[in-house]
């Protein structure tokens, strides 16, 4: 999240990184993992494409990279953690937000459900 994992290459640089030096009234495409396949296909429609992208079959390598709940991730954190987690991410929260309603591609609905469970 602070941009510096040299061996983590999609993890060294933050939205922030990313944002640096766009102009904040610049509009933005938005690609969200949960919503993968549908916003890639928007995307592409925004962008002049003459026919949709081929979604991954369920079960497939494609359809896997959008696992969702299936992860084996395990909240060990105790309040304490989650603090200090939660202080941490506070910033790259909110250029998140910043982000999804900035987004062209994106209804407010889309939006308020992304943003669900969110609080920055």
């Amino acid at each position: 999240v602070a941009g510096k994992s040299m061996f983590i290459p999609h993890l060294r640089f933050n939205y922030e990184a990313f944002l640096k030096d766009l102009p904040t009234d610049t509009e933005v495409l938005v690609i969200r993992t949960k919503n993968l396949w549908q916003d890639w296909i928007n995307v592409n429609k925004i962008l002049g494409a003459r026919r949709d992208v081929d979604i991954p079959g369920e079960g497939s390598e494609g359809e896997r990279v959008n696992a969702g709940s299936r992860l084996p991730v395990q909240n060990t954190l105790n309040a304490r953690g989650r603090r200090i987690l939660c202080q941490f991410l506070t910033n790259e929260i909110r250029i998140y937000i910043d982000l999804l309603n900035r987004a062209v591609n994106l209804s407010d609905d889309d939006v308020r459900a992304a943003l669900e469970g969110t609080q920055a």
